[in-house]
């Protein structure tokens, strides 16, 4: 029997391999621009999505500088082996995830949320705005909002996956993928505003309000995470 060792590495991971190995043997020269995510995507026979994942994987191993509504180009190497992010979950997964359980705990949590997680709320609120003004973004300050959520759901289970969720989101993949996101100042504007209205509606003790404004939150760095950025 002929059988083909089966790999247990991540598609986008595996994508990011073939790229590199074309970058390595000179198919595209430092300065030069890869191809499209729609090319690359139909050579490869995945979805755009994971080329994205593959490329900014690329990125944090230093072989290209993705460019956010222009492309991905090819930098000057160093020398040196190039490493690949191997142990970074996949952003996308992690937002799937994410989907399922975080607009129930925000409802969870508007019907049990303490005097004291009401006030974290409200200052990580006035940390956020400032940020926002000042043109930044902070994953910790995201982190605690939604985790100050999760500390009130009352479940241990679902607060301890979501902290889990969370502990994944600090991988190099996904902070640089959230971070492209953050330096569009319109999506930095909206989710400031999508935090304003889920904790508005969690203070208020509305449990559907609280479960539909994080469902249409997460529904929209979802949406912006598989927006084409070329």
């Amino acid at each position: 029997m002929k059988l083909q060792a089966v790999s247990n590495r991540k598609l986008y991971i595996q994508i990011a391999d073939q790229i590199r190995d074309q970058i390595l043997g000179g198919a595209v020269a430092p300065g030069h621009q890869l191809p499209s995510e729609r090319d690359l995507a139909n050579n490869l026979g995945v979805s755009r999505p994971t080329v994205r994942e593959a490329l900014i994987a690329l990125e944090v191993a230093g072989l290209v500088e993705v460019r956010v509504g222009v492309g991905a180009f090819v930098r000057e190497r160093m020398g040196g082996a190039v490493s690949l992010p191997e142990l970074s979950p996949s952003p996308l997964e992690i937002m799937a995830v994410r989907r399922l359980l975080e607009p129930e705990a925000a409802a969870l949590a508007s019907q049990q949320m303490s005097p004291e997680g009401t006030v974290r709320l409200a200052e990580t609120l006035r940390r956020m705005r400032a940020e926002t003004a000042a043109g930044e973004w902070s994953s910790e300050s995201d982190r605690t909002l939604h985790m100050t959520l999760a500390d009130a759901c009352g479940n241990a289970v679902l607060r301890e996956t979501l902290d889990s969720l969370w502990t994944s989101r600090r991988g190099e993949v996904d902070t640089r993928f959230h971070q492209h996101l953050s330096d569009i100042g319109d999506t930095r504007e909206h989710i400031l505003a999508d935090h304003e209205a889920i904790v508005a509606a969690v203070v208020s003790g509305n449990a559907e309000a609280a479960r539909a404004a994080m469902a249409r939150h997460l529904d929209f760095v979802a949406a912006s995470m598989l927006d084409t950025w070329e």
